[in-house]
């Protein structure tokens, strides 16, 4: 996308206290929501020292995030330059949400039904949390429970290295997702077919569940691609 590139400015500071010191875990945690949520946005520039003084930590535990981040996607090294939220081209966009897709659909063919009750209840109770903060248009308490819901559902596939696979691939997914968690219709869409999810694990129906998740993937990649390509022109 061609965004012209903005160092992270000292209003970013704002986001989070500066006080306590913030760790590793916590400093990419809080980039991550930050680039999920649009406070971030492609190509722009995460300063070392603006971070330092955001997350009060030293300069080697900024770099350490700096690298994790680089490590799951999220961000992007440029030589000479810096840091920067990365940017995906459409074709790594096809790609990887392609290989959600298969892993998806995978766990799919392993859940159990019918389901164990607790199991399912679990669902429905993550399912009402993320519904609520829908509702109140809370965009951290909506992708934390989005989270939340993808993660109990394809948990109880049995396989934790797709399970792993599939986060895995799902938090490289986050800078691109960024435009439809803002928008209200699409919260609204992803609620909805969360609940008809959970009415085909009720139904038995794993050809309809493999369905819904299949399309359930597709607004967020589409409205990215969209934009990419309107900024192009």
């Amino acid at each position: 996308m061609n965004r012209t590139a903005q160092p992270l400015s000292t209003s970013s500071t704002e986001i989070l206290p500066s006080s306590p010191t913030y760790g590793v875990d916590d400093i990419v945690a809080a980039i991550e929501e930050d680039i999920v949520l649009g406070r971030l946005h492609p190509r722009e520039r995460l300063v070392e020292e603006a971070m330092m003084e955001r997350f009060g930590c030293k300069r080697h535990v900024v770099r350490q995030a700096l690298f994790q981040l680089d490590t799951i996607g999220l961000t992007e090294r440029i030589k000479n330059r810096g840091a920067f939220v990365r940017s995906y081209p459409p074709e790594e966009v096809e790609d990887i949400y392609a290989m959600r897709e298969i892993l998806e659909l995978a766990a799919v063919s392993r859940l159990p039904l019918p389901a164990p009750q607790e199991w399912l209840t679990e669902l429905e109770e993550v399912h009402q949390c993320h519904s609520e903060a829908v509702d109140a248009h809370d965009l951290r308490q909506v992708f934390h429970m989005n989270i939340a819901f993808h993660r109990t559902l394809f948990r109880a596939c049995g396989n934790e290295y797709l399970y792993a696979t599939i986060n895995e691939f799902a938090q490289k997914a986050h800078g691109i997702r960024f435009i439809a968690i803002t928008d209200r219709d699409a919260l609204a869409q992803a609620r909805n077919e969360h609940q008809l999810m959970i009415d085909a694990i009720r139904d038995e129906d794993r050809e309809r569940l493999s369905e819904l998740c299949r399309q359930h993937l597709l607004p967020s990649k589409n409205r990215y691609l969209e934009l990419y390509s309107g900024t192009q022109d």
